[in-house]
């Protein structure tokens, strides 16, 4: 793969040359108007499109987060997440191509056609699935899971974090942000007012709020929680984002970073219904709407946010910008048993 030319490189070449990130998610992804909605001023960030491969928004972290277990000398890629876990499948998917197998550790969720068919494809990507009881149980499972392929394979696997929110992976929303700014300059879209995007491990709300803020626009992050406080909270985000701030400024000395770098996120709450994986009526209905504009959610993550989004377009504050972060790629080959070359 060639040089990672992105507009994070161009903001910090000696950060991009030391990091090693690959180029592994079609971009600019494109931004278009939802005037199917009946509603003014409103757009839609096609991050969908990311990956014909597999798109949606774990492509943007995984150009860093596979990138490192490439140059670590790995064979494996641990990971973690749900049992329906879209992060989960990107990165097997995007792993095979790199000459990497993938393990995960999975916690149970409300089942569905839509988790089970991500079962399947698990299988026809050849991951190892390591269930736990409970997603508090994670740090204990990821341990003896880690212990466990070095045993067996000789060497510890590539650590790569639930929804590949590490500060390595935040950097692929910092990158993010900066595009988008960039199609603001170009008028692909006036400049938001805020932007929505679910909300389960935050690295997508941090690196997306410091790069907005990186490329000089004012637009807000909306983070809509779709899981439990005592997963995402406001002390998690600011951990991970002075952990982001940390890594910018070791690798490119004297980046100028805000003060405050999530004075311009926003958690949402009121969208989490009965639980993580839990559909509600909000994210049907949002589904639905989302569906005659020619665009899919799905339940867990997508429909939450996109309720969040629609409730705020009603009340006339724009404009907005919705960041559809569910892969539109096809699985199908590896739902019906594995899809050959990657």
């Amino acid at each position: 793969m060639g040089a990672w030319n992105r507009p994070l490189a161009a903001l910090y070449p000696s950060l991009a040359t030391a990091l090693g990130p690959l180029e592994l998610a079609s971009l600019p992804t494109p931004v278009q108007a939802l005037t199917r909605l009946g509603l003014p001023g409103l757009y839609v960030k096609r991050d969908d499109l990311s990956s014909a491969l597999y798109g949606g928004n774990k492509v943007r972290k995984l150009e860093f987060l596979l990138g490192a277990a490439r140059a670590s000398g790995a064979r494996t890629v641990l990971t973690m997440g749900g049992a329906g876990s879209n992060h989960l499948l990107a990165t097997a998917l995007h792993g095979l191509g790199l000459g990497l197998r993938t393990a995960g550790v999975i916690f149970p969720q409300p089942d569905s056609p839509a988790v089970r068919r991500q079962r399947c494809a698990y299988r026809g990507a050849g991951v190892e699935l390591l269930p736990t009881p409970s997603k508090y149980l994670l740090p204990a499972s990821v341990l003896a899971a880690l212990v466990r392929l070095r045993l067996r394979e000789g060497r510890f696997p590539a650590l790569v974090p639930g929804g590949g929110s590490s500060p390595l992976g935040c950097l692929g929303f910092v990158n993010a942000g900066l595009e988008l700014a960039e199609q603001v300059r170009a008028r692909a879209l006036p400049e938001p007012a805020a932007v929505f995007v679910p909300y389960g491990t935050g690295g997508t709300a941090v690196g997306l709020a410091l790069g907005l803020r990186l490329g000089e626009l004012g637009t807000r992050v909306v983070a809509v929680r779709v899981i439990d406080r005592l997963v995402a909270n406001r002390p998690r985000l600011e951990l991970l984002a002075w952990s982001l701030g940390r890594l910018i400024r070791r690798h490119a000395p004297g980046a100028r970073l805000p003060r405050e770098l999530l004075g311009n996120l926003e958690i949402r709450q009121g969208q989490l219904g009965a639980g993580y994986g839990h559909p509600t009526p909000q994210g049907e209905a949002a589904q639905a709407a989302f569906s005659e504009a020619g665009l899919r959610l799905e339940l867990t993550y997508t429909a939450k946010a996109a309720a969040a989004f629609l409730e705020e377009a009603r009340r006339g504050a724009g404009p907005l910008l919705f960041w559809l972060t569910y892969s539109s790629a096809d699985i199908d080959r590896w739902v019906t048993g594995g899809g050959g070359d990657a």
